[in-house]
């Protein structure tokens, strides 16, 4: 959402250029190890160096003493080490990587300051990390754009990490969390005004990205906060997979998910256009918070084809498979219907319990299977909710 800066945006295409390889040489050669191991080799090249000198000095002196004392043995700079290396990323059709397209370089380069910052969280190296790109989806096809953005999304989960992104792409500012955004603009005086994300300036976004609302949705389906979202999208997914008549909240797009406790733009969109178009409404709540029962019998009550329900389970994470927890976060737990999943992760890692829930989202529900959904939910809940869905947009 910063406004664009030609001369940076210039700046960053010569580094794209230069430093696609190099940066992982410089990169290596800061490891503690290997820069112990090349100061002892400068430390040695310099001892016998300074010696030599010293010792022709001496000789000089003997034959001319005169011109000796304006000579002074001096070992003048440590070796350029990154210099001497040269790294090479070759597609399996022998290209290197500096003659691919500027989309695929920023993505190699963007993999590789993922990868650094992950690596540093994990190793302890430091404990806080701020990781800053101008416009990730520039000459990126719409897929790694999803991809990068589920990368993004993965790492400012972690702990200590902060990620911070400009854009002015209204299909990749459309998936980006509400309460995340910074509004930059001009005031009529000429001052740049920042302003947070909240509904008093999601007009204002909106109207300046041109995000407009899909006019092929004809139900939408409301849910408390973002990780519903992405964890409703894996299910259906999964039962899609083994039973095409059932709806793949991933992309169908007559279905449009509004996160009412927040979450992304796109969503906030639909919300706010669609609710005086007259679609009929889905509400899925977690069964573990006693009030929502009556906003659940008001929805019920409506004579225009919406209904809402209470999961029978805890909340949408006891929905998920322990193999898929293990396979995708790493944890081992085990969990009845009314446990508080989060809480039990927590007491092992220490992951605060929203961390945990994104953790979730995007890495353990995506393992979810048909057959591990079918395992985790034998009242056949989801295949119920995804079956009167389909229904509806018959």
């Amino acid at each position: 959402m910063v406004p664009k800066n030609h001369k940076a945006n210039r700046h960053t295409k010569k580094v794209f250029r230069r430093t696609d390889t190099k940066l992982a040489v410089a990169s290596a050669l800061t490891e503690p190890e290997i820069s112990k191991k090349l100061n002892e080799i400068v430390d040695a090249v310099r001892t016998k160096a300074v010696a030599l000198a010293e010792r022709t000095h001496r000789t000089l002196s003997k034959l001319d003493a005169n011109l000796a004392i304006e000579l002074t043995p001096e070992f003048k700079a440590d070796p350029k080490w990154a210099g001497l290396f040269s790294l090479a990323l070759n597609c399996e059709h022998g290209i290197p990587v500096n003659k691919r397209g500027s989309g695929v370089r920023r993505l190699i380069l963007v993999s590789f300051f993922r990868s650094e910052a992950e690596r540093r969280l994990a190793d302890g190296l430091s404990r806080s990390i701020i990781y800053a790109i101008e416009e990730p989806e520039t000459a990126q096809h719409p897929y790694y754009q999803q991809i990068l953005l589920e990368s993004f999304q993965q790492l400012a989960a972690e702990p200590n990490c902060q990620v911070i992104l400009s854009t002015h792409s209204p299909g990749f500012a459309s998936y980006l969390p509400v309460d995340s955004f910074r509004f930059v603009h001009r005031e009529p005086n000429g001052h740049r005004t920042v302003q947070e994300g909240n509904e008093s300036v999601l007009r204002q976004i909106v109207e300046a990205l041109g995000v407009v609302p899909d006019n092929r949705v004809k139900v939408l389906l409301c849910v408390e906060g973002p990780t519903d979202v992405d964890a409703l999208k894996c299910l259906s997914s999964s039962l899609n997979s083994s039973n095409p008549d059932l709806p793949n909240l991933a992309n169908d797009p007559r279905i449009a998910f509004v996160v009412l406790g927040g979450g992304n733009l796109i969503n906030w969109v639909n919300h706010y256009y669609l609710r005086g178009l007259n679609r009929p409404e889905v509400h899925i709540y977690d069964g573990d918070v006693k009030n929502y029962e009556d906003v659940i019998h008001q929805v019920n009550q409506r004579m225009d084809g919406s209904w809402g329900v209470l999961t029978k389970k805890r909340e949408i994470e006891n929905y998920l498979h322990s193999d898929a927890i293990l396979e995708g976060i790493g944890c081992t737990v085990t969990f009845g219907d009314r446990d508080n999943v989060p809480a039990l992760i927590r007491a092992q890692n220490g992951w605060n319990e929203s961390t945990i829930k994104k953790k979730l989202a995007s890495c353990a529900f995506p393992k979810m299977t048909a057959a591990r959904v079918a395992a985790c939910d034998r009242n056949n809940e989801i295949t119920y909710w995804l079956t009167r869905l389909a229904k509806m947009l018959q």
